[in-house]
């Protein structure tokens, strides 16, 4: 077990590198559960390291208050912050995730494989996530090496990881905060956002057998943009259940 696990990460790497070669081996011989054990132990081991520094950094963040009334809001802060980390770290990036689930469903008639291919369809829908492990590992280092201001929000807590960023946030060199719709617009598109588009683009051509054709890119592309609204919609309604 231990060793078929091994090698499903070392396709999960390969890919990053190679991709066409990753996509024909995948393709050939599709292993999708095999591929989802692996992805889903590597991602959540990289994303629960952060949380002891987060957890450090609320509990800096939220004095003892001293008072009854205020011990109890403080409490229930706490409380709520603390589930809202531990989902942001167990579960990777949902635009993403409902993006590769979007794929599975669309791609089988777009390229009228038969249902037997399914599993090659769900393999390369998982191997276009693999970005999300260079983007864990990102977020992993920054945590642990970037320093923070001597005085520490409970957002910050949260957010601490969040610094490792990939899209048009690099470009905001103010000391201001940048606002709300570039922090979203760099959420749902940035450097691993389009290299899963890659690698799924890749994929389906390998799927498709054919010469490279533009819906290639633009069925993935597609499948980004809904998920991404998807979730800009929905998010403030599972922000608020969270915390509740």
């Amino acid at each position: 077990m231990i060793g078929r696990r091994s090698g499903q990460r070392a396709v999960l790497l390969a890919v990053l590198v190679d991709p066409l070669g990753a996509m024909r081996a995948t393709v050939s011989r599709p292993r999708p559960a095999r591929l989802l054990a692996g992805l889903g132990v590597s991602l959540l081991a990289l994303g629960v390291c952060t949380l002891p520094r987060q957890l450090a950094l609320l509990s800096r963040a939220l004095p003892a208050a001293g008072d009854g009334v205020l011990d109890a809001q403080r409490n229930a802060l706490s409380a709520g912050l603390v589930r809202l980390m531990f989902v942001d770290r167990l579960v990777p990036s949902p635009t993403l995730v409902l993006a590769a689930a979007f794929l599975v469903v669309v791609a089988e008639p777009v390229l009228m494989l038969a249902r037997d291919r399914r599993r090659a369809i769900l393999a390369v829908a998982l191997l276009g996530l693999a970005p999300l492990l260079v983007e864990r590992l990102g977020e992993l280092a920054i945590t642990y090496l970037l320093p923070l201001a001597a005085s520490v929000t409970p957002g910050d807590a949260l957010r601490v990881p969040h610094r490792f960023v990939t899209g048009p946030l690099m470009a905001w060199t103010h000391d201001a905060p940048a606002p709300t719709w570039l922090e979203v617009v760099d959420a749902r598109v940035n450097a691993i956002t389009l290299w899963s588009v890659g690698l799924w683009s890749v994929g389906l051509r390998t799927l498709d057998g054919g010469r490279w054709e533009l819906w290639h890119a633009a069925l993935p592309v597609w499948c980004l943009l809904g998920a991404g609204l998807l979730t800009w919609v929905t998010a403030p309604l599972a922000v608020a259940i969270i915390l509740r």
